[in-house]
């Protein structure tokens, strides 16, 4: 279930709107922010698999950090100048979403 919802988040995230590039934009954006963010993606999927495959606490903890450099990337994308507000909600719809999927894991 857990795994299901990981990857309903991701797809979320990735599915996403597109950033004008600003050069007075705080966050840098330009492009769509899923490619900004493609490499923490990539590190949360196998963080995920890994513990789907071998649920220890080594990779549940693995899989909370990857977790955590995710919502870490995108959450200062918040303050893309070009975003809509419709794309901002969407963007703390997925932090949110993140930080409720990685609550859910107790690495014991």
């Amino acid at each position: 279930m857990r795994t299901l919802f990981s990857l309903f988040v991701i797809l979320v995230v990735l599915g996403l709107g597109s950033c004008k590039k600003d050069s007075n934009d705080p966050a840098g954006c330009s492009g769509a922010w899923a490619t900004q963010v493609e490499d923490e993606v990539d590190a949360l999927m196998s963080a995920m698999q890994a513990y789907s495959s071998d649920q220890s606490v080594a990779n549940c903890n693995a899989y909370k950090d990857a977790y955590l450099d995710y919502i870490d990337a995108i959450e200062p994308l918040l303050d893309c100048s070009a975003y809509t507000a419709e794309q901002r909600e969407e963007l703390q719809d997925a932090i949110d979403q993140s930080e409720a999927a990685m609550s859910l894991l107790t690495c014991e």
